[in-house]
C-alpha cells in the first residue's frame, strides 16, 4: 500500500518531505480538498494508464483527518470513500495526504493509513533548533552567520520556520556569499504581524485581488486570526465613511490617530466608494464577524471568501 499522511505545522517542511517521496516520479498530480472533492481525487487514483506508468497524487487535506466538534455528513462520507479505496487500491498510484493541523489519531481513517501505509509526523523545531537550522541553510548557500544573528532572524520571524526560510530567501537575494554581520541582517529582516494584516486590508480596500491572494499564505504562516483582519477592515471603512461625511477632518484625524500625510491615500480610496457601498461593506463585515465566531466560516477559507467578495 503506497499511501502516506504527512503532518507538520510548517508548509515548507511538508514540501521538503513530499519532494523526497516523489523523487523519480514523472507524473505528479496535486489536489486541494478546499477546492476539489475526495471523489475527484479517487477518480484520478482509480484511472489506469494505458502505458502502465506510475503516478503520484498529492492531496492537501487538513479537514479530512482532524477532529470536528460539529460532524458534517459530507466529511464522514469522504472518509468512507477513502476507506473503500484503501481496501482495493491502484497498485500504480502513490497517494500522499498532507495536513498542517495535527490529525485525530482516534479516527478510523488515521488508524487505517497508519497500519496499511505510513504516517509521518514532523515535530516542530524548538527555538534553539530553529536557530541552528537557519545557520545551516545559509551555510549551504555559502553565507556564514553566528548564533546571535540566527537568533535575531528567528525572533523576528515569530519562531516560525516558514517565515524564517522566507527571510533567508531575502538574505540570499542580497548577499551571494561571505560572512554577514548583525547590521547587514537588520537592513533586510523586518517582518511585522500588524503590517501584514494592514497590507491585506489595504489590498481589499483597493480591490487588489492579486495582492490580497499573495498575502494570504503569509497571514496563515504568521497565524494571524481572521478576526484581526475583520476588525482592522471595519475600522478602516468606518474611518472612510466619516472622512466622506465630516466637516472637521483635523478633529477626525486626531480622534483616529491618523497623520495628515496619510490622508492622501484615504482620499484616493474614498473616491472609489459611495456612502451606500461603505455602509454595505460595514454590515457585511459584521456578518463575517458573527459567522466566523459561531464557526460557520472556517479560518482556512474565510480570507479567500473575503478576497473574492470585496475585490470583485
Amino acid at each position: 500500500m503506497k499511501i502516506y499522511l504527512i503532518y507538520s505545522d510548517s508548509y515548507k517542511r511538508i514540501n521538503e518531505k513530499v519532494n523526497e517521496i516523489i523523487n523519480g516520479f514523472s507524473n505528479v498530480l496535486k489536489f486541494d480538498l478546499k477546492i476539489n472533492s475526495i471523489s475527484d481525487v479517487l477518480e484520478e487514483a482509480n484511472y489506469y494508464s494505458l502505458t502502465g506508468e506510475e503516478k503520484c497524487i498529492i492531496v492537501k487535506s487538513n479537514d479530512l483527518f482532524i477532529a470536528k466538534k460539529n460532524k458534517e455528513e459530507g466529511k464522514n462520507k469522504n472518509e468512507e470513500l477513502l476507506l473503500k479505496y484503501i481496501e482495493n487500491p491502484n497498485s500504480l498510484v502513490t497517494l500522499i495526504f498532507t495536513s498542517n493541523e495535527i490529525p485525530d489519531k482516534r479516527k478510523k481513517i488515521f488508524k487505517t493509513i497508519s497500519e496499511k501505509g505510513k504516517y509521518i509526523e514532523l515535530n516542530p523545531f524548538n527555538k534553539k533548533e530553529m536557530v541552528y537550522e537557519c545557520i545551516n541553510v545559509l551555510k549551504k548557500n555559502n553565507i556564514n552567520i553566528n548564533y546571535e544573528i540566527g537568533n535575531y532572524i528567528v525572533e523576528n520571524s515569530y519562531v516560525n520556520y516558514d517565515i524564517c526560510l522566507s527571510e533567508i530567501d531575502k538574505i540570499c537575494l542580497f548577499f551571494k556569499k561571505g560572512t554577514l554581520f548583525l547590521e547587514d541582517i537588520k537592513k533586510i529582516v523586518s517582518v511585522s504581524y500588524n503590517a501584514n494584516a494592514f497590507k491585506f486590508v489595504r489590498c481589499l480596500m483597493n480591490k487588489d485581488i492579486k495582492g490580497a491572494t499573495l498575502l494570504i499564505d503569509d497571514l496563515e504562516k504568521l497565524k494571524i486570526d481572521p478576526n484581526v483582519i475583520i476588525i482592522t477592515f471595519y475600522k478602516e471603512m468606518n474611518f472612510l465613511y466619516l472622512l466622506k461625511t465630516t466637516d472637521d477632518v483635523k478633529k477626525l484625524c486626531f480622534t483616529y490617530g491618523k497623520e495628515p500625510w496619510q490622508l492622501n491615500d484615504y482620499n484616493n480610496i474614498k473616491e472609489n466608494y459611495s456612502l451606500e457601498e461603505i455602509k454595505k461593506i460595514i454590515i457585511r463585515l459584521a456578518d463575517y464577524d458573527y459567522k466566523y465566531k459561531s464557526g460557520l466560516y472556517d479560518k482556512s477559507v474565510i480570507l479567500n471568501i473575503m478576497t473574492l467578495e470585496f475585490c470583485e
